[in-house]
């Protein structure tokens, strides 16, 4: 797998698919998972799109440093789409990649297409969160201080989340999954939230994109069809 070398410190490894002259799709995990967590869905995506999806910091062969604070992730992206020489793109992201394609939409308008969220439940240090492990992966894929820090950012209150949510004004999807831990109800509030959202239920669990790919794809891809190639 190719990797870059980040204007603003680290080296990111990325995988990619599809055609080199189609419109760039950039696929961003979730906080258990790598890049790898899109390996159904980025070849078919591939067929019309240039798919890359990156190994965000911390996580399998990037680069693992001593803060992942959302902000930081949010300006890997941007500095990821720099580096490969990205002027926009679509942002399609899972849960915490989810959260960080949120970020950057509502700060970098500019660098957006369109924006898919997949699972991401707005923070509310009054909810109930999804949980996620607090030590070690035994398997050497993540470094554990990635977790804590999205951990204890999902258990804060983000009040200004919303008020992010009105400067999005590309064409964005939000899929949520109606057996999923995470709150659907919040997720379409959020949906409305945004000037040019829709907002879709599929009957799975909190990784619709790994557990069912047809579905997922069946969702996304006419969403997509106004920039296929």
């Amino acid at each position: 797998m190719p990797n870059v070398q980040l204007a603003n410190g680290p080296v990111l490894r990325y995988r990619e698919w599809g055609r080199p002259d189609g419109a760039v799709l950039l696929l961003l995990h979730g906080t258990t998972a790598d890049g790898s967590t899109w390996d159904h869905v980025a070849p078919v995506l591939g067929e019309h799109f240039r798919v890359i999806a990156p190994d965000l910091r911390g996580r399998a062969d990037s680069e693992w440093t001593d803060d992942y604070s959302m902000q930081l992730l949010a300006d890997d992206v941007v500095a990821l789409l720099d580096a490969l020489g990205v002027l926009g793109a679509v942002l399609v992201g899972h849960s915490t990649g989810a959260s960080v394609a949120f970020l950057v939409a509502s700060q970098h308008p500019e660098r957006l297409r369109m924006l898919v969220l997949e699972e991401m439940p707005p923070p509310d240090a009054a909810k109930p969160r999804l949980e996620l492990p607090l030590g070690p992966d035994p398997e050497g894929r993540w470094d554990w201080r990635f977790v804590i820090m999205m951990r204890r950012w999902l258990n804060e209150a983000h009040p200004d989340w919303w008020e992010l949510a009105n400067k999005i004004t590309v064409p964005t999807l939000v899929i949520a999954g109606a057996r999923s831990a995470a709150d659907e109800g919040r997720q379409h509030d959020l949906a409305r939230a945004m000037p040019d959202a829709t907002f879709r239920s599929l009957d799975l669990g909190h990784t619709p994109h790994a557990e069912r790919p047809s579905a997922f794809l069946q969702v996304v891809g006419p969403f997509l069809d106004p920039l296929a190639k």
